[in-house]
């Protein structure tokens, strides 16, 4: 082979490879339109179930937590608070908790994110005594 065909076999590799990149597939999120959880909990959390609706704006427009013997329905203006997003994961934990300090409290985590990682979560705090908190927490980017 000469140079010059060593060049074109090169440019020609080069442009067929950049083609198939252009035409790679991506991952997309699956979001949660209908969602329900339950666990039968540990310790004295008892039997803890959520249920939610995201609407098609990426709005959580329904969320019901069963926990403690309890159910709660959040209301309209906690449901603003959550963040409009992609959630395709929900992630539950529970804390034995102070008695002083609300009780025992289920953790309830709303995440959007891939096979790399996640990309964005809001935290939802339930506590025995009822309080419930509302934050975006920082996501690990990979």
């Amino acid at each position: 082979m000469t140079i010059r065909t060593c060049k074109i076999m090169v440019v020609l590799l080069t442009v067929i490879f950049m083609q198939s990149i252009s035409f790679a597939s991506q991952e997309g999120v699956l979001n949660l339109s209908n969602f329900a959880i339950k666990s039968e909990g540990i310790g004295s959390s008892g039997t803890v179930q959520i249920t939610g609706v995201a609407n098609n704006e990426q709005a959580v427009i329904s969320l019901k937590i069963e926990a403690f013997g309890k159910e709660y329905n959040l209301s309209q203006e906690e449901l603003a608070k959550i963040p409009k997003g992609f959630y395709n994961g929900i992630q539950l934990s529970y804390e034995e908790g102070y008695k002083e300090l609300g009780g025992k409290t289920i953790y309830i985590v709303l995440q959007m994110g891939f096979v790399s990682g996640i990309r964005n979560k809001v935290l939802i705090t339930f506590a025995e005594n009822g309080s419930i908190k509302i934050e975006e927490m920082e996501a690990k980017k990979s």
